[in-house]
């Protein structure tokens, strides 16, 4: 589960380099840089959290098993054509990223600080996705966060 988070997280951080790289996008390019960066440093924690859990025997490193690639990144926004289509994609990686946080905090109860840790990366990308909800022209956003107490 923390291997497809951190993979999800690398996806995060290419669509927002390729979205930055796009014409067009003006004051957006705040939340674009914001996005970009956010997941480049929860790559760094997630790894962290995966270096404490991994089993030395058979798992590989993160970086092994990262088979995104450019090119994946940028069929799912070839097609996007001004900042609300943009927005759009981009809202749907962060819906998939809530997701792997949600079901990965269900193994984690063990472990506080790891969980806050993921809380607070839950936290932040829902705030991304509201972001971006609001970014996108005539849609309602009808996902429920809930960082759990």
């Amino acid at each position: 589960m923390i291997r497809a988070l951190w993979n999800e997280q690398k996806k995060r951080e290419v669509l927002y380099l390729e979205a930055l790289k796009m014409d067009g996008m003006g004051p957006f390019r705040r939340v674009l840089s914001q996005g970009h960066v956010s997941a480049v440093l929860f790559q760094k924690e997630i790894r962290a959290v995966y270096d404490y859990f991994k089993c030395f025997l058979n798992d590989k490193e993160l970086a092994d098993q990262n088979q995104i690639t450019a090119h994946v990144s940028l069929q799912l926004l070839e097609n996007a054509k001004g900042k609300e289509e943009v927005a759009s994609c981009l809202k749907k990686i962060e819906a998939a990223t809530i997701q792997l946080y949600k079901s990965l905090r269900l193994y984690l109860d063990r472990e506080p600080e790891a969980q806050r840790l993921m809380d607070e990366h839950l936290i932040r990308t829902s705030e991304f996705y509201e972001m971006l909800c609001k970014l996108e022209s005539g849609n309602q956003c009808s996902y429920g966060f809930t960082a759990a107490a």
